[in-house]
């Protein structure tokens, strides 16, 4: 294409996609190509240039888009039957997901090999999506499992909040430790009285600590209960560790209201521990 106002000439099409491809610089795009004794060689180079290639591939993809719809009309003229056929296979990798993580088996080594010997056992709505589908859109990679694993946690987390808040009364657990990176860490754990009359505890998150002092530790539980929409006007007892973090002045200043219980499990091998020393001297 050549232009009057540079006196040069310009790929049409690198210079209406290579621009949006974030590729401004360099002749025939911003820049005219006025060396017109070398204008087939320079040509017959640039055509062969990765800018141009991936100019040329926007430019088809773009008219294929104007003809079929954008993505969002194309996923719309999918019939419900494959919708359906394409959930129960997600639903199924999901399911794989869940089984590797419950076992606690190594699901981003795992998971493609599982998934191969339930196809081979006769999953015919996962055959057919894995055959149906792209290469990069089978969702069996690395990053897709991990993705379900995310995504199991997630829901996971809400149907555990959605039973405790429903909860008349709960108590809350935790713990500080640190991880092997030097991080300060808190684990909380939750005991209520379900709707069938069972007591019930749960672990639900860790939240890392910038200090482990009793004012941090306490404004940590704290936010997240808010965070998690949890009232806290419904905790009737804490259960910690007999550290004086937990169980000194500090602490009982920031909550004097709550009812603490010091952990025993940690005591109790004590004296079977001195009876043995007694014992054997």
């Amino acid at each position: 294409m050549f232009d009057k106002n540079f006196q040069g000439a310009f790929c049409k099409v690198c210079r209406k996609r290579g621009i949006s491809l974030q590729r401004t610089g360099g002749t025939w795009i911003s820049k005219p190509f006025t060396n017109w004794k070398k204008a087939i060689e320079k040509m017959k180079i640039h055509a062969k240039s990765d800018i141009h290639l991936l100019s040329c591939e926007a430019e088809m993809a773009a008219a294929t888009a104007l003809q079929e719809g954008s993505v969002i009309q194309q996923l719309q003229q999918i019939n419900d039957e494959e919708k359906l056929k394409n959930r129960m296979a997600i639903k199924a990798l999901i399911r794989c997901t869940h089984f590797l993580a419950r076992r606690h088996i190594p699901h981003t080594t795992n998971f493609d090999e599982l998934i191969d010997l339930i196809v081979s056992c006769g999953a015919e709505d996962l055959k057919g999506f894995l055959e149906r589908a792209r290469l990069n859109a089978t969702y069996t990679s690395k990053v897709a499992v991990v993705e379900f694993v995310e995504a199991v946690g997630l829901w996971a987390e809400e149907c555990l909040l959605k039973r405790l808040r429903q909860a008349s009364h709960f108590s809350i657990m935790a713990d500080e430790c640190t991880d092997v990176t030097t991080t300060e860490e808190l684990s909380i754990f939750f005991r209520w009285v379900n709707m069938d009359g069972q007591p019930v505890e749960h672990f639900l998150d860790i939240v890392p600590l910038k200090a482990t002092d009793a004012k941090t530790i306490y404004s940590a539980l704290v936010e997240f209960m808010k965070d998690k929409n949890i009232q806290i006007s419904k905790l009737v007892g804490m259960g910690f560790d007999g550290a004086a973090t937990f169980s000194g002045k500090q602490w009982c200043a920031e909550s004097p209201e709550e009812n603490f219980t010091s952990c025993t499990f940690r005591t109790l091998p004590l004296p079977f521990a001195t009876a043995s020393m007694r014992s054997s001297s």
